[in-house]
């Protein structure tokens, strides 16, 4: 997001937390832009909503104030603002932003104007970190759910594994769950207890799948990038893949199996997660995604200092697998230590390869449909190191990776089978066995066909 759109984002959330919008919005209009459809269409993406077609200011504005409250949430989550012919070339004459999209979703039209394909798009964002020009936006999803945080509705954060020194190497879990209280959030939970769920799932599927040496299987868990690039192009190895949702998915269907009218909210390092959110098997059980970039917009909006908060105590009830998702190599780990534990018959099978970055899960997938690979176990992030890798992380790959071992490594739980307040969860949700993890049209299955 551009500085001035930074800026004009933490106005609009005070504004209409305090009751201030319309005056807000009048000032932002006449003060942060020159021409005023490209502001009313910027304006409507940072509010989070669908275009308005309304010529006069004070009818604009109400009708944007009355989107927002009843959530109707704008569809698109990448989308171009602005004409743009800038000579940003690179080599074989493919702009900054078509160099960088993995699906070769961006595509000039005859006046040599570039366009989204959203039958290709998948919502990653890669175009729109790469820009310099903020030709591209995605939409933020927080003024929508606003109304539920203000009002009688119980919303749950769940935070990915890559929050891990985010927003601070000194921050604490602990603290970052007082400061979700302070916005008008229940609780905050982490997503690495679905995490450790799916890893005892696809331990279980590997032991099932793998029988000999030259079988193979491909995790699922983590990154949209992966399953769409399988799901788009390499779909005829579709039968080696787990049949897993994503931790995030998982999360969000266990907290309303338990709590049905509760609303449940995403915060990650990465956009296409909006889109996984929205996909027709999976919608409904994540009410809306925000990035790490935008809580911390959200943070200075409130004024909450979250190295200064006392903190509010949870359970430890992640694994060190669990946590470890946030960065390449971690799915592998966690489902390895489970394998060799559980499994011990499958230890000489177990070799793992990782595909870091998306050239590199194009190149893997390559091999494997040839035939070329010899490892068992498949790994593949859309994003270099992994989800800290993720477009709207705040630190640096390196820095989120360090965090996240840390985090990881210090949790009490080392393996989820050792988990006792997981081995609750699961019998609360009428799991008792290991093996009832696998079985279809369980939580934690989607149909990838």
């Amino acid at each position: 997001m551009q500085e001035k759109h930074q800026r004009v984002y933490k106005e609009l959330i005070k504004a209409y937390y305090t009751n201030h919008f319309e005056e807000t919005f009048k000032k932002i209009l006449k003060e942060e832009f020159e021409n005023k459809q490209e502001a009313k269409d910027v304006l409507s993406i940072l509010c989070g909503v669908e275009d308005l077609e309304e010529e006069e200011d004070y009818l604009f504005t109400q009708k944007l104030l009355d989107a927002i409250t009843r959530q109707q949430v704008r569809k698109k989550i990448v989308q171009k603002v602005r004409i743009c012919k800038e000579d940003c070339e690179r080599e074989g004459e493919k702009s900054k932003c078509q160099s960088v999209c993995p699906f070769d979703a961006i595509i000039r039209d005859g006046a040599g104007e570039k366009w989204i394909d959203e039958s290709l798009c998948i919502s990653c964002g890669c175009c729109v970190s790469v820009c310099e020009k903020g030709n591209y936006m995605e939409t933020p999803q927080f003024l929508p759910l606003i109304s539920w945080l203000k009002g009688e509705e119980k919303v749950i954060a769940i935070v990915a594994p890559a929050i891990a020194g985010q927003f601070g190497k000194e921050i604490s879990l602990d603290q970052l769950r007082e400061a979700f209280i302070k916005l008008g959030f229940a609780d905050m939970v982490e997503v690495a207890i679905a995490a450790d769920i799916l890893s005892l799932k696809e331990a279980l599927e590997f032991s099932e799948h793998v029988a000999k040496k030259g079988d193979f299987m491909i995790t699922s868990c983590c990154c949209p990038m992966w399953v769409a690039a399988l799901r788009k192009v390499y779909s005829s190895i579709i039968k080696d893949v787990s049949p897993s949702v994503s931790p995030m998915i998982a999360m969000g269907r266990v907290l309303k199996t338990l709590t049905p009218e509760i609303k449940v909210v995403f915060i990650g390092p990465c956009m296409a997660k909006k889109a996984e959110a929205k996909e027709k098997d999976l919608v409904g059980a994540v009410d809306a995604v925000l990035t790490f970039e935008e809580l911390k917009l959200i943070f200075e909006a409130f004024e909450i200092e979250v190295k200064s908060l006392k903190g509010v105590p949870a359970i430890d009830y992640a694994s060190t697998g669990g946590r470890l998702y946030a960065r390449t190599g971690g799915v592998s780990q966690a489902v390895w230590d489970i394998v060799d534990q559980v499994f011990p018959k499958k230890r000489e099978l177990f070799t793992a390869q990782q595909a870091d970055g998306m050239k590199a899960c194009k190149s893997l997938l390559e091999e494997l449909v040839k035939g070329e690979v010899k490892a068992s176990f498949i790994e593949g992030m859309g994003c270099k190191g992994g989800c800290v890798g993720g477009p709207k992380a705040i630190i640096s790959v390196e820095e989120g990776k360090q965090a996240v071992n840390q985090t990881a490594y210090e949790s009490v739980i080392k393996i989820p089978i050792h988990s006792e307040v997981l081995q609750a969860l699961l019998s609360r949700l009428g799991i008792e066995r290991l093996e009832e993890l696998s079985k279809e049209q369980s939580l934690f299955e989607r149909d990838f066909r």
